[in-house]
């Protein structure tokens, strides 16, 4: 696809309404001009990998978008980007937060073929 504005992080946790009812988006700092594939990885990445989106959500977000990027060439290597991503996330926290250790372990197992196949069910830090 032709690149594009790409949020950079975009995942549901960054849209809110406010009491108005205007809908924001929030946190801008990886904001980009881009492949707007790498959006729509993350996605796919929290229903392949993560198990956090179900099937029947995940085919509405593709019917409403009008294409799957799973299908995609490129998606296996930006899907192993997130997922790396979302492992260093989680050890960067664990250093300071001795509760989140176990979860950054499991994710490492998980990237190193120790926690059988996908989806994994991380669970979430912070």
């Amino acid at each position: 696809m032709p690149d594009s504005a790409v949020h950079g992080d975009a995942w549901p946790g960054n849209l809110v309404r406010t009491a108005y009812g205007q809908r924001l988006m929030m946190d801008l700092e990886r904001f980009s001009v881009g492949p707007p594939e790498w959006d729509l990885v993350m996605t796919a990445v929290r229903r392949i990998t993560t198990g956090a989106v179900t099937a029947e959500e995940y085919a509405s977000f593709c019917d409403a978008y009008g294409m799957d990027v799973t299908t995609w060439s490129g998606y296996p290597i930006l899907a192993g980007a997130r997922e790396l991503r979302m492992v260093t996330y989680a050890a960067q926290h664990a250093a300071s937060h001795p509760e989140w250790r176990h979860q950054a372990q499991y994710r490492i197992d998980c990237l190193r073929g120790r926690s059988g196949a996908r989806p994994w069910n991380w669970k979430g830090i912070l």
